[in-house]
C-alpha cells in the first residue's frame, strides 16, 4: 500500500511538472495562459456599491521611495471620476487599477509643485486613448492656466503624431488638449449629487494652495493637499467621514538631516531642514484627528515615504487608533446609507 501511494504521488508530481513545463515553456502554453488572464481581467466583476470610492495612486513625497509613487488620489462615484493631483508615476498606478479613463471628468490640482502636476500629461494621454470625448479639464486656483498652457505647448507635437498614427476619427487632436478651469481658493462646485468644495490651506511660501472636500449622498472625503494644520482645515474635516492628510515624520526627517550634515551633504541637510515647517507633522495630524469629529484619517503624501517596516513603525507610533498609513493601490469605499469606511 505504501509503495502504491508513493507511486501515485510520484506520478502526480510528474504530470504536474509536465503541465507546468508545457504552460510556461512553450509558445502555445504561454499564449493560452496569457489569454485566460487577460479575459479574467477584462471581465471585471460585481459593480461597487453606490458611494464614494478613493484609490491611492501615489502615497509618497519627492524623496525617493521604492514602491510608492508621488501624491495622487482618484475619487469616484457611479457617475463621477476625478483625480486630485498627479505626482510622477501615479499614472502607472491608475492604469494598473483599470480606472475608466474614458469617463474621467477632470484633474483637480492643489498647488503647482512638480510632484503634484508631473503626471498630468500621461493621465491626459491615457484618458484620450481610452475614448474621452473632449479636452481634459484641469481645475485649480489662480495659476492653473500657466500650467495647462505649458503642457499643451510641450505636447503639441505628441498630439499631432498620435492623431496621424491612429487617425483623426479615432483620436481627434482637439480631444488630446488640456483645458484650464481656474477657480478661487474658496469655491464650491455642484455636479449633480456630488459637491466639490475647494478650501485654502497653508503651504507657505507656496500661494495659492488648496485642499478639496467631496460630499456625495451623505458621505464625505477631505483631501488636505500639502499644508500644516489650520483652523480652516479643522472646520472642513470636523464632520467628515474620511480625511486624507499630508504627513511628515519629524523623527525620521530630523535623523536624516543630521546624517546628511555629518556626511558633509550640506545641501541635502538644508532641504531636509526647510521642509519641516510647511508640512503637517504626524503628531499634529494625530491631534487634529483626536480633537475633531473626523471618522478616519489616512496618511498619504508621506514625508518621506516609508521605505521599510522600521520607517512605517516610526510613523505609526504617533498615530491614533482611527488613523492608518496608505499604500499605493489601496482602495477606500464609503457606501451610501452607512457609516462604514471599507479599506482594501
Amino acid at each position: 500500500m505504501q509503495r502504491t501511494l508513493i507511486a501515485v504521488i510520484a506520478a502526480v508530481a510528474v504530470v504536474g511538472g509536465l503541465g507546468y513545463f508545457i504552460v510556461m515553456h512553450t509558445a502555445a502554453g504561454q499564449d493560452f495562459l496569457l489569454s485566460r488572464a487577460v479575459s479574467i481581467q477584462a471581465g471585471g466583476g460585481e459593480p461597487p456599491p453606490d458611494g464614494l470610492r478613493v484609490l491611492v495612486c501615489g502615497s509618497a513625497a519627492p524623496l525617493p521611495t521604492q514602491g510608492r509613487e508621488q501624491g495622487c488620489l482618484a475619487v469616484l462615484t457611479p457617475d463621477h471620476y476625478f483625480i486630485v493631483d498627479a505626482g510622477p508615476g501615479s499614472a502607472n498606478t491608475i492604469g494598473l487599477a483599470g480606472l475608466p479613463g474614458e469617463r474621467l471628468n477632470g484633474v483637480l490640482l492643489t498647488h503647482y509643485h512638480s510632484d503634484h502636476i508631473a503626471a498630468v500629461p500621461t493621465i491626459n494621454l491615457t484618458s484620450w486613448v481610452a475614448g474621452r470625448q473632449g479636452p481634459l479639464e484641469v481645475y485649480g486656483p489662480p495659476g492653473v492656466e500657466r500650467i495647462v498652457n505649458g503642457f499643451n505647448e510641450a505636447y503639441a507635437l505628441d498630439r499631432q503624431y498620435r492623431t496621424a498614427h491612429h487617425g483623426a476619427e479615432f483620436m481627434p487632436t482637439e480631444y488630446g488638449m488640456l483645458e484650464a478651469v481656474e477657480q478661487p481658493a474658496e469655491s464650491v462646485r455642484e455636479l449633480g449629487e456630488l459637491t466639490i468644495t475647494s478650501f485654502a490651506v497653508d503651504h507657505s511660501p507656496i500661494d495659492p494652495a488648496v485642499g478639496y472636500r467631496f460630499d456625495y449622498k451623505g458621505r464625505s472625503v477631505v483631501i488636505s493637499g500639502d499644508t500644516i494644520v489650520t483652523d480652516r482645515l479643522r472646520e472642513v474635516v470636523d464632520d467628515a467621514d474620511l480625511l486624507f492628510s499630508d504627513a511628515l515624520s519629524l523623527p525620521i526627517v530630523q535623523i536624516m538631516q543630521e546624517a546628511a550634515a555629518a556626511r558633509g551633504q550640506q545641501r541635502m541637510a538644508k532641504v531636509l531642514f526647510d521642509i519641516q515647517d510647511y508640512h503637517a507633522s504626524v503628531a499634529d495630524v494625530a491631534e487634529l484627528t483626536r480633537t475633531s469629529g473626523v471618522g478616519m484619517t489616512a496618511l498619504y503624501h508621506m514625508v518621506p515615504g516609508p521605505r521599510n517596516a522600521l520607517m512605517e513603525k516610526i510613523f505609526e507610533r504617533e498615530i491614533e487608533d482611527n488613523m492608518l498609513l496608505t499604500r499605493d493601490g489601496m482602495w477606500f469605499t464609503l457606501p451610501v446609507g452607512s457609516d462604514e469606511v471599507l479599506v482594501d
